[in-house]
């Protein structure tokens, strides 16, 4: 995370001003009800990991959440390149973390399972910031969008639903008759209550602030009523009513290299598939909080900068044995509502963390089960809202039903055999859709597209109607079998469509790769040209997908053969229709009969060596030069010196008539490739030609302007066939 002195300047500069005596009691109120509230969220999630068999452990879990929470607090919000930002322990890593804590409790006991839980935490959280530090060190943060939308709405849909099943637990609803049982008086009915409360809060858009007005009534409202009612808090704790009993003084964490000395390594493994899903989860689910924020704060955010940022948090989350974290969106976008984007805040908010650390198990004994359990139940029913409700209108019917799909085998079979759907489902889904992606992007006949060879007119005439024997067919993307049987299905039909093919041109310049099912349809195709007589001719390849061909150009030899690039192969069929059409070597005038014995005072004739320039790019006009035998070469210079090849001219082609009927410098150079017969009207002997014999010159322009009515006619042919 690369960050210059400037910056880091500007930040300690800013994070001071927030503790200004103008700001400070701004700073130190608005992260101190943050802090609260996070602490809160923290200890009932803390509450879905150490449950049960490690119930006796909370206090313990609570401490490793919350100095987790706060170390990923204060890195984040000074290392974000977004002033404000807030983060700590979050919800979606910490159920799926439950998961593998409950398998754990269920194989150990005792304090061997408490460190291997902690160990678990931590090695977790060290893989987790390891995987932020490198998707964001090598640019990548952009790959994590590719995993499809469904797939992940069903994942944490799926997580909601474990959020809400320890929620419940939490309030001891395991069976319906709970309902009724005189215990669910002072847990499960009034954590529902909360729950709905909350729910309903979020649906209306109260007010930011009434969330821990709430949360202040329910701890408030517990205990004035359990007094009214001459309920105690040694009553409270024995009926569970109340977290608890911890024993006063501060709470402490486990040492963490005692518990990876400790920890049954063996079961950590055996959990690995399930935790794994956290790296995948955590980088792609803050590149959508990351995005929201962007679009929330009107505010350009570096993804990566982000995801190195998140990472260091992480591995020193790791150091003190805390689950993965990263950012509070919700906290972020409130603050930067009522106060703008600030660090102090966020710094204060994870310092309150601490002293509730240090204030122990007094203070967290204060706390009812119900408000515990009734923050956990709004925030998995707000997940399964979000994403099985809410998103319905922004997927189509398909991505709708995958998503659900998924939630559904994370809630009947389990998280890991949801992941496997989501896995399978992205793979499916994935084939599905590109596979409706046309492999084929444009498809002509030589009639439509040319080569960059510029013939006389009769070859140009003739390839106009024998051009229609070949088939140029552009591929595009990447060719696997989804795709390639639409190549075999486009080839299969055209001889009953032209009986007269005699070239299909397969151009892969565009091509990304293909797989060895892509290859195997090759080898029908070259059955088919077999069977109906044509040639197939593949260009562009590169050193890899050409590679890849190589033995099916070799036993296919009569079939196939191999092009550099699409002009190259094109050139080569239309010389082959040439040849049969006795066109193949055309010399002699250019200029139609008549009209070079009429000019012929006009008329300069020339031989010029291979390798001399006709025309220069940028020089005035050297007039018009009618090619009667040889070969040039047309090149332009890009701004960056950069030399293109633009076409080849053969004898019977005209050159230099743009500039000088526009009266303009050249715009390309022209060099001789072999040795050229050329017949040169220079600028003045035209201009002599205009004045004393216009009958002439006009005869000339006839033909200057069919010649450029040609190329217009044949680039609209292209243009029309690649619209279709």
């Amino acid at each position: 995370m690369p960050v210059d002195k400037g910056e880091l300047h500007g930040r300690w500069t800013g994070l001071k001003a927030d503790f200004a005596p103008t700001a400070a009691i701004r700073t130190i109120s608005s992260g101190i009800i943050i802090g609260v509230a996070n602490a809160l969220l923290i200890t009932a999630l803390m509450s879905l990991i150490f449950r049960d068999s490690l119930a006796d452990a909370l206090p313990t879990g609570i401490a490793h959440g919350l100095i987790a929470s706060a170390v990923i607090g204060v890195i984040v919000a000074v290392g974000s390149s977004f002033p404000g930002l807030y983060a700590g322990v979050q919800d979606a890593s910490t159920a799926i973390i439950a998961l593998s804590a409950a398998a754990i409790a269920g194989a150990l006991a005792g304090s061997v399972a408490v460190d291997t839980v902690v160990a678990m935490m931590a090695a977790t959280s060290l893989a987790t910031g390891a995987t932020l530090l490198l998707v964001g060190y090598l640019g990548f943060g952009e790959v994590a969008r590719f995993v499809p939308f469904p797939v992940i709405g069903g994942l944490l849909a799926g997580t909601g639903y474990l959020i809400l099943a320890g929620a419940l637990e939490i309030l001891g609803l395991t069976a319906p008759a709970d309902l009724s049982d005189a215990g669910s008086v002072g847990v499960l009915w009034p954590g529902l209550g909360l729950a709905v409360v909350f729910y309903l809060a979020t649906r209306r858009s109260w007010s930011s602030r009434i969330y821990l007005l709430l949360l202040v009534i329910g701890v408030g409202g517990f205990h004035l009523v359990t007094q009214l009612a001459g309920v105690g808090k040694e009553e409270s704790l024995q009926r569970g009513w109340l977290l608890g009993p911890f024993g006063s003084g501060a709470i402490s964490p486990r040492s963490v290299i005692e518990a990876f000395g400790q920890a049954d390594w063996g079961l950590i493994a055996g959990q690995g598939a399930s935790l794994a899903t956290i790296l995948v989860i955590i980088p792609i689910t803050l590149l959508l909080y990351i995005s929201a924020l962007e679009i929330e704060t009107e505010t350009g955010v570096d993804m990566n900068h982000e995801l190195t940022a998140t990472g260091w948090a992480n591995l020193a989350s790791g150091v003190v044995g805390g689950p993965p974290g990263y950012v509070f969106v919700a906290d972020s976008v409130i603050v930067a509502r009522l106060i703008g984007s600030h660090r102090g805040p966020a710094v204060v908010a994870a310092l309150s963390l601490l002293a509730v650390v240090a204030a122990g198990g007094g203070m967290l004994e204060l706390l009812p089960v119900f408000v515990v359990g009734g923050l956990l139940l709004f925030v998995g029913a707000e997940f399964l809202h979000e994403w099985l409700w809410a998103s319905r209108h922004r997927m189509s019917g398909l991505d709708y039903t995958l998503m659900v799909g998924i939630a559904v085998v994370i809630a009947v079979v389990g998280f890991l055999p949801g992941v496997a759907t989501g896995l399978v489902a992205a793979i499916v889904l994935f084939v599905m859709r590109y596979s409706r992606i046309d492999v084929i992007k444009h498809s002509l006949t030589g009639a439509e597209q040319r080569s960059n060879i510029e013939r006389s007119e009769p070859a140009a005439d003739y390839l106009a109607e024998a051009g229609l024997s070949i088939e140029i067919l552009e591929l595009q993307g990447f060719i696997f079998f989804g795709t390639a049987s639409r190549i075999l299905a486009r080839i299969r039909a055209l001889p009953s469509i032209r009986p007269d093919l005699r070239f299909v041109l397969c151009d892969f310049r565009r091509v990304t790769g293909v797989d060895s099912s892509a290859v195997a349809v090759f080898e029908l195709i070259a059955n088919q040209a077999r069977e109906h007589g044509f040639s197939v001719i593949l260009s562009g390849m590169g050193e890899t997908v050409g590679s890849q061909f190589d033995d099916v150009v070799t036993r296919y030899g009569d079939v196939f053969t191999v092009a550099s690039d699409l002009d190259h192969g094109l050139a080569r069929c239309e010389d082959e229709l040439l040849a049969d059409g006795g066109l193949a070597s055309p010399t002699g005038p250019s200029l139609p009969e008549g009209l070079s014995e009429a000019m012929g005072s006009y008329l300069v004739s020339r031989s010029i060596p291979a390798g001399e320039i006709l025309m220069q790019q940028g020089d005035p006009s050297p007039g018009i030069f009618l090619i009667t035998a040889g070969r040039a070469t047309v090149l332009m210079e890009e701004p960056d010196g950069t030399i293109v090849r633009l076409r080849t001219l053969l004898s019977g082609t005209v050159l230099g008539e743009i500039s000088l009927y526009r009266g303009e410098p050249c715009t390309a150079t022209v060099v001789a490739e072999s040795e050229c017969a050329v017949l040169h009207l220079a600028p003045d002997r035209f201009e002599d030609l205009c004045v004393n014999d216009p009958e002439v010159a006009a005869r000339l322009h006839e033909f200057v302007a069919r010649i450029l009515a040609g190329r217009v006619s044949h680039a609209n042919r292209t243009i029309r066939a690649l619209r279709d």
